[in-house]
């Protein structure tokens, strides 16, 4: 039993005179409450932070009685109403204080105990979780293992400027340009733009309307283009989609390259052929282009002005390995050179990385072939929908957007299927990387930085995840 309570007891029994059972408010306030959290008539216990032991809450007995404010069911302040008593504040701020630094010259200071819970007000974070611009858990990188927008405010719309300030309208295509930044194919402004690292972006090529008129860039209209290759002296080709051609854009000129415009398939000299939604296409170094012939379900090949198939049996759709002639494809809709003689295809309606040799035979790199969501195994992983395909460089890797999973994934050759970023579910959330969201996400590429760059196509938006 505590001091004040036989003291109280003795009073009562007569065993002192009054006087002696007068006791001093400057004894008992303060003093720690009793095993079942009982004071002296008069006074509460509260709880409050220790003066003997920093860092830590006590009960101790207070003349003031508790604050009222928030149903437990008890009136602990002896009012009549039933509120939420300073006294029965939950406990967890008994437990050790975490590390709290301050932002940004990362300094030590102390958390604040608020409704339970350690605060750090300054910012701190033991894991980067914000895209901020600051090293918010201290260890010396900023932003590092986040999603963070890097171009568009998620507003449909064809503006130029920096960051937030810029808008697109379905990004689809990313490709390094050869003088710095992505090419990025806004495919619902039938333009190219560029973006700096700085999420500067600019123009390159078309009005923001659709056509089909060559001349001056700035001046030169497409019709939802959706892929782009850069050839060893700095042209770049397009995927003129919905015009059914490939056009070419040369320094400051847009021309038709190849294609009648009419969809259908047809091999034969560049001006007669044909093509069908034609989605991507890649450049090999004696500038041959390989075209992902979406519309048509194969792959076809520009060498010494002709148009011939490469792989695959035009517009007859499947999911069948073999021999140039004998494979068959579903929608593919884009086309990473890896090597002169190694092609990769994103087959997106197969739901499978498909790998064409120098001759045109096809093997299945990854998937199954039914949609789905599974890493590991390449032959066992499963995707939906995978779309813009990129080599990384730094860590060896095959990238894909992987559309309808709403996630980036990776392959590495000879090796596993991982996911790099996104949760799965459709959205725009900034933050670490696997906690991010996308919405329907159709290219990526690497920079030379360890950072992916993401088309997130129906977001409006260029994110990019950092190392």
């Amino acid at each position: 039993m505590s001091l004040h309570r036989l003291l109280q007891a003795a009073c009562l029994l007569g065993f002192f005179s009054l006087a002696a059972c007068i006791v001093d408010d400057a004894f008992l306030d303060g003093k720690p409450c009793d095993d079942s959290g009982a004071c002296a008539g008069g006074y509460f216990c509260l709880r409050e932070a220790c003066p003997d032991n920093p860092g830590y809450m006590c009960h101790v007995c207070r003349k003031a009685p508790p604050a009222d404010g928030g149903m437990d069911g008890g009136d602990d302040d002896v009012d009549g109403g039933d509120g939420v008593d300073a006294g029965d504040q939950p406990a967890d701020c008994n437990q050790q204080p975490p590390a709290c630094k301050t932002i940004p010259d990362c300094q030590d200071t102390q958390p604040v105990c608020r409704d339970g819970s350690w605060v750090c007000e300054t910012g701190y974070q033991t894991e980067e979780a914000s895209c901020d611009g600051l090293d918010n858990d201290c260890d010396g990188d900023t932003d590092e293992g986040l999603v963070c927008t890097l171009a568009g405010d998620g507003q449909a719309g064809f503006q130029d400027g920096q960051g937030s300030a810029a808008r697109f309208n379905r990004p689809r295509g990313l490709v390094p340009h050869p003088g710095g930044g992505l090419v990025v194919v806004d495919t619902g402004n039938h333009a190219l733009r560029l973006v700096l690292g700085d999420g500067s972006v600019s123009t390159l090529a078309g009005t923001g309307s659709y056509g089909d008129n060559d001349g001056p860039a700035l001046e030169a209209t497409f019709n939802e283009p959706s892929g782009a290759a850069v050839d060893g002296g700095g042209d770049i080709y397009i995927a003129d989609r919905l015009n059914n051609r490939i056009r070419l854009l040369a320094g400051d000129t847009v021309t038709t390259f190849a294609g009648t415009g009419f969809a259908d398939y047809q091999d034969g000299p560049l001006d007669q052929a044909r093509f069908a939604l034609p989605g991507s296409l890649a450049v090999a170094s004696d500038g041959t282009i390989f075209v992902a012939d979406t519309g048509n379900n194969c792959i076809r090949k520009i060498s010494g002005g002709q148009v011939s198939t490469f792989s695959g049996k035009c517009q007859v759709p499947g999911n069948r390995d073999g021999a140039a002639g004998d494979a068959r494809f579903n929608g593919p809709s884009d086309i990473l050179l890896l090597s002169d003689d190694l092609l990769i295809v994103s087959d997106e309606s197969s739901h499978t990385l498909r790998q064409l040799s120098a001759d045109g035979s096809v093997v299945t790199l990854a998937g199954t072939g039914s949609a789905g969501f599974a890493d590991g195994d390449p032959l066992e992983s499963q995707f939906r929908k995978p779309a813009g395909c990129a080599w990384d460089e730094i860590q060896a890797r095959i990238l894909t957007a992987d559309s309808g999973n709403n996630r980036v994934r990776a392959l590495v050759i000879g090796g596993q299927v991982t996911t790099l970023a996104g949760s799965g579910t459709t959205g725009s959330a900034d933050g670490p990387a696997m906690l991010a969201t996308f919405n329907l996400p159709s290219a990526v590429a690497a920079l030379a930085d360890g950072s992916l760059v993401v088309a997130d196509t129906q977001n409006n938006l260029l994110r990019i995840v950092l190392p």
